[in-house]
């Protein structure tokens, strides 16, 4: 099968080749037969990468150990959900997924605008082409990019997948966040082929908009997504660490955010034409970066892939594009001038530029920091990050908050007691209940003496952010009362339901604000994180069954928090999704399992157990044990307040003495190696007596507030992308 894989990738990058050089010929030769069988090469390349993408689930769903990729990324052993979700556990398997949504997305366009008769047209049609033309370009001649690269001979089995992926936000953020990524280029394309042509009619913005709505919708959950992930695989207390692949997934997330506010202002006032056009050009080239930094090895990240060849053409495309599309806006910036002038910097496009003015410098900021083991040979941490990504966070809720109250035109003293007021008393008043309670309902460890600065930050976010729900409150009165002057005949119940529907643009809008002051007071909450390690005693206990087992009954306190430790656990776990598969070496993962008795100023909160996983990597060549791979499991007590985050850690002698005791190939000889009941139990007295088991305690404030932010995000984007009450024009409102 790999041989067929091979000849459609050839097939579609020469169709693509052949659509090319139709759309451009058709175009300068005015020949619309041309231009349309160029339309037709480009939408049935779908079909060959979509072949292409069920050869490869093939070869991974049978184990065909004579593909590279198959052999390096799955294996017979991990349950079958895993073996298929492998195809973007890669390099190669991940770009030709890029490629199929490309395609996808291309086939999707096309067809919105098969009748239409515009010169811009072909134009897109050609910008996507020599996209598409690109990844298929890899996908031939670039090894690390080949799907369908021959094992000769045939692999033994297969390493497996990435233990840190085998989780289930894992399974669902890859395709989501790139699905953001890829479909940037449409929207991309939409504009630079108006701007090639220079028909710059506002007609356009109305077509880009959605496309620029959706890609900025999957970005923002897909990075919601896999911050749930961090905060329950990594087990190092948090969500967010400014990783070098975070970043490169947030900073086009940050210009999506400034290119759709901003063509509202296009739409409403004529203004920052040229702006937008730089804007959706950096969205575009800052997706295809973040792909690069994700796949060059230049930069390494927890979900990083290894160094590649393919860094070289793809930074080579990013630069020698971002050149070309910029020096075509400057090319037409006559005819992008803006119709109207700035006339107050307090009016609402004033507060909107500084948004823009923000969103942007935050982007270029966390760019330098992304570079900055290239640039100053040494990586800027989360410190750095914070010291500035903090007070412009707050300086953007307050934009947030103020936009919606401003006035069009007007400077904000001129509307401040009409809108601003009330919003603004309500927030103060919010701060200052916060400074009261916050000393009392967080956990405080008797020596933690806080961070001053971060507590002012976080009465700061938390104040700003009652003011921006006070805001969209009032909006709301404000709307569904006017509505019940023009439609006095209106049940009341409907009123709140339409003007959200017929104004989604705006009221769902707000229901987005309302997600991300959720997600920021969730945030706010780290100002009173609180961490702190401790060390529990454990004895063997005599053997049982295929378990070893560790008893302790030693307690640690954390505030109003008491941890009592009682059992832990060395145990097998099979990668199969077969209950009564057995356990072999190839499939057996060694568990470490500690748990722990949680409570509350003597009130029992239950048990937690949290886990170190130690997952077989397989020998591809011999099928042989070659070591394991740790994994950590941690385990979460969730109040509305605030998380008790618990991890067990390493393992060490009682007397910590020597090198701390292999405990996981201790327990694989204790399983594997034993051939009767004699031996086993030599074994089991290679097991040291006593061990110190270190277990890691976070308290996370607010921690809550993030999730219930990040759905109220996913839902509110979605109602704003389905074409939920927009089959009737009547009663705008």
């Amino acid at each position: 099968m790999n041989d067929l894989g091979t000849l459609v990738i050839v097939a579609s990058f020469a169709t693509l080749i052949f659509s090319f050089a139709q759309t451009f010929y058709g175009i300068i030769r005015n020949d619309r037969s041309a231009i349309e069988l160029g339309r037709v090469a480009l939408m049935s390349n779908f079909f060959l990468i979509l072949l292409a993408f069920v050869i490869l689930l093939t070869q991974l769903l049978r184990s065909d150990y004579s593909n590279y990729y198959v052999a390096m990324h799955s294996s017979e052993h991990i349950a079958l959900f895993y073996r298929l979700t492998a195809v973007w556990g890669g390099s190669s398997g991940s770009l030709l997924f890029w490629n199929l949504l490309l395609n996808l997305f291309t086939f999707i366009v096309l067809w919105q605008t098969r009748k239409a008769v515009h010169d811009r047209i072909p134009v897109m049609n050609a910008i996507l082409a020599v996209l598409s033309m690109f990844f298929s370009f890899l996908a031939v001649f670039f090894a690390d990019a080949q799907p369908f690269r021959e094992f000769q001979p045939a692999a033994a089995t297969g390493r497996g997948l990435n233990p840190l992926l085998q989780h289930w936000a894992m399974i669902i953020h890859p395709p989501i966040l790139y699905v953001g990524y890829v479909s940037i280029g449409i929207p991309f394309a939409i504009a630079m082929s108006a701007l090639i042509t220079g028909q710059l009619s506002q007609e356009w913005m109305k077509f880009i908009r959605r496309w620029s709505i959706f890609s900025w919708f999957f970005l923002g959950t897909g990075i919601l997504l896999g911050s749930k992930w961090a905060y329950e695989e990594l087990g190092w207390g948090g969500y967010w660490a400014w990783d070098p692949v975070e970043n490169a997934s947030l900073m086009p997330w940050l210009l999506s955010s400034a290119f759709i506010h901003s063509i509202i202002i296009q739409e409403r006032r004529g203004m920052l034409k040229f702006w937008n056009m730089v804007l959706i050009i950096l969205a575009f080239h800052f997706s295809l970066l973040g792909t690069w930094i994700t796949r060059s090895g230049v930069l390494e990240g927890p979900h990083s892939f290894s160094k590649s060849s393919i860094g070289t053409p793809f930074i080579i495309l990013i630069g020698l594009s971002f050149v070309f599309f910029m020096g075509v806006v400057i090319y037409r910036r006559n005819a992008l001038k803006p119709e109207r002038n700035l006339e107050a910097i307090t009016s609402k496009e004033g507060s909107f530029l500084l948004n823009n003015f923000l969103l942007v410098m935050g982007c270029m900021a966390i760019l330098l920091g992304v570079f900055s083991p290239l640039l100053y040979g040494t990586e800027f941490k989360a410190p750095w990050f914070n010291s500035w990504g903090i007070p412009a966070g707050i300086m953007l809720l307050i934009l947030m908050g103020a936009s919606p109250l401003l006035a069009w035109r007007k400077a904000a003293d001129s509307v401040f007691f009409s809108t601003l007021l009330k919003p603004t008393i309500v927030g103060i008043i919010g701060g200052a209940i916060y400074i009261l309670v916050y000393s009392n309902i967080f956990t405080r460890d008797v020596y933690s003496y806080g961070d001053l600065l971060a507590e002012i930050y976080s009465i700061v976010t938390v104040g700003v952010g009652v003011f921006v729900i006070a805001g969209v409150i009032q909006e709301y009165y404000r709307g569904i009362k006017a509505r019940r002057e023009a439609f006095p005949d209106e049940k009341i119940w409907m009123s709140p339901y339409l003007l959200l529907t017929k104004n989604k643009r705006r009221y769902g809008g707000y229901l987005v604000h309302i997600s991300l002051v959720l997600i920021f007071i969730g945030y706010a909450g780290n100002a009173f994180k609180q961490n702190t390690s401790v060390r529990f005693f454990y004895n063997l206990l005599p053997p049982k069954g295929d378990e070893i087992v560790y008893a302790s009954q030693d307690k640690a306190i954390l505030g109003n928090y008491q941890i009592e430790a009682s059992y832990l656990k060395i145990k097998p776990l099979s990668t199969s999704d077969d209950t009564k598969a057995e356990y072999l070496i190839q499939n057996t993962i060694v568990s470490q399992e500690a748990t722990f008795s949680i409570k509350i100023q003597n009130t029992s909160q239950g048990d937690l157990i949290t886990e170190r996983r130690f997952y077989p990597q397989i020998s591809h060549l011999s099928g042989d044990f070659e070591t394991h791979i740790p994994t950590s499991e941690p385990a979460i007590l969730s109040k509305a307040k605030e998380d008790l985050y618990i991890q067990l850690g390493a393992m060490e002698h009682a007397d910590l003495s020597g090198e701390n005791p292999d405990l996981p190939m201790l327990f694989m000889d204790y399983l594997f190696s034993a051939r009767n009941l004699e031996e086993k139990i030599g074994f089991y007295g290679r097991f040291p007596k006593q061990i110190i088991a270190n277990l890691e305690i976070w308290v996370n404030p607010l921690v809550k507030f993030v999730w219930v932010g990040s759905l109220m995000y996913f839902l509110s984007g979605l109602f704003i992308l389905l074409p939920i009450g927009e089959g009737k024009k009547r009663d705008q409102g």
